[in-house]
């Protein structure tokens, strides 16, 4: 365990518009400190990676592919607004056309993608599937007798990123905001995670008072004092909630005139529907904290509207009469992932691992309402400037029918905690794979990351993590 105050690493801004480090508190650290910044974009709704991308022209699945998804197929022409994009070096899988600025990040190798993911017994309810994966839970199914097998604990006071900051022991001893989630609430993988600091719009981040900026500030100076004399829980948050604030004041309205939007890859804005381009806000946010250097090392973003059981839409609108919905969704997805790489430096880019994720994938068919249902073995994509980019991870195990699990779903070749562990170890030097990711413990390395192997820890941690599981 790390041996700094994680109740209150929130600091290092004073409130109002000084830049001054509070006295005793400081951004930087000692030697071997970790400096790796892990992003995890979670895919709510179950993403259909069948339609990400796809077995083109000369793939052996290409036919079982076109008659599964009659409705919904990637279009095989390699010319034109709707072809199929080729991967380099591929094994003759495809991207939907709307995914295509990720060919550039693939072929550049910063992108990897690994096949068919998942949790190790196959569920597919949201509420449940997504509680097993944020809170780093899933059963297992080696090592226990019949009758004992377990698909996991739905109920934890932490989430997996909770556990990983609680256990590593190569942070700095002081950091300024470590640990952000770009929506309104906690995610379940930062479940009491103390420092997490909840950043869905920096410009409203504010107590919100009429009146002139010296009010505001005395408001701020006098419930900071009051907070700083006050050693519960109630005094500490409210002292760490007051710095955030100064400091996303800091850097998202004072600064403002040294941030150019405009400089750089542009985001995609879509003005008729704000909900699309949010994933460009969230990812804004993240570029300007990670240029302020305050210490960012998690950050957690959410993307819903992936549940595509009704015209599901893979064609632009009026495209073989399509609705266009994921065609859209995929396509400003796409274009802000690259955006934001695009825009980072290689420093940057070398701390980074961008991680994509969703709670399960479809049925390989698609159903009648030309959509898709609930299914299994799904994708997770993985971006970095230490990612063996350019190339899959993982199983492909098939598309005939004895080869899908209950001959309707992908089969799950992959736990998805193997990722997260290599992640977790060659990038981030974390080892504790039993606190972590409680019942597991066959983790091999793939490849998808470069770093240093470490013999996984297995054993569970502390008393707190024991007795955190009910």
């Amino acid at each position: 365990m790390h041996t700094f105050n994680r109740r209150r690493l929130l600091a290092g801004a004073a409130i109002g518009a000084a830049t001054t480090v509070m006295p005793g508190l400081s951004i930087a650290g000692g030697r071997g400190e970790n400096d790796q910044i892990l992003i995890y974009l979670y895919l709510r709704g179950g993403i259909d990676g069948l339609s990400i991308y796809a077995p083109g022209a000369g793939h052996p699945d290409r036919a079982d592919y076109q008659e599964l998804r009659p409705s919904l197929s990637v279009r095989l022409p390699t010319s034109g607004p709707n072809a199929m994009v080729n991967l380099p070096n591929g094994g003759g899988f495809g991207l939907i056309n709307a995914a295509a600025p990720l060919r550039d990040l693939w072929a550049e190798g910063d992108l990897a993608i690994v096949h068919a993911t998942g949790l190790p017994i196959v569920n597919r309810s949201h509420f449940e599937a997504q509680r097993f994966m944020e809170l780093g839970t899933p059963g297992a199914t080696e090592g226990l007798p019949p009758g004992q097998q377990i698909d996991g604990v739905r109920t934890t006071s932490t989430g997996w990123l909770t556990r990983h900051l609680a256990s590593a022991s190569n942070l700095p001893l002081q950091m300024t905001m470590p640990v952000v989630a770009t929506e309104s609430q906690v995610p379940l993988s930062l479940t009491n995670e103390p420092a997490a600091v909840t950043l869905r719009s920096p410009g409203s981040f504010d107590l919100d008072l009429s009146g002139s900026n010296n009010l505001e500030e005395q408001v701020e100076a006098s419930l900071l004092e009051i907070y700083r004399a006050d050693s519960t829980d109630t005094g500490i948050a409210g002292e760490q909630a007051l710095i955030a604030q100064a400091l996303v004041e800091e850097v998202f309205e004072q600064n403002n005139k040294d941030y150019n939007l405009a400089a750089g890859a542009p985001y995609p804005v879509r003005d008729d529907n704000n909900n699309l381009h949010s994933i460009s806000d969230k990812l804004i946010t993240l570029e300007r904290l990670i240029q302020a250097d305050l210490g960012l090392r998690i950050a957690q973003l959410d993307q819903g509207g992936w549940d595509d059981h009704v015209e599901q839409g893979n064609f632009p609108e009026g495209v073989n009469e399509s609705s266009g919905n994921f065609h859209a969704r995929m396509d400003i997805t796409a274009r802000a992932i690259t955006a934001f790489w695009e825009r980072m430096t290689t420093t940057e880019r070398d701390k980074i691992t961008l991680v994509l994720h969703s709670e399960f994938g479809r049925r390989a068919f698609n159903n009648a309402d030309n959509g898709t249902d609930h299914g299994s073995g799904n994708p997770m994509l993985v971006l970095g400037g230490n990612v063996n980019g350019g190339q899959f991870f993982g199983q492909w195990q098939g598309l005939g029918e004895d080869e899908l699990y209950q001959g309707a779903d992908l089969q799950t070749t992959t736990d998805f905690r193997r990722i997260l562990s290599e992640i977790l170890i060659r990038r981030h030097g974390n080892n504790k794979l039993g606190m972590i990711f409680p019942f597991y413990y066959n983790y091999q390395p793939m490849g998808i990351v470069n770093g240093q192997d470490m013999l996984p820890d297995y054993s569970p941690g502390d008393e707190l993590f024991i007795n955190g599981f009910e």
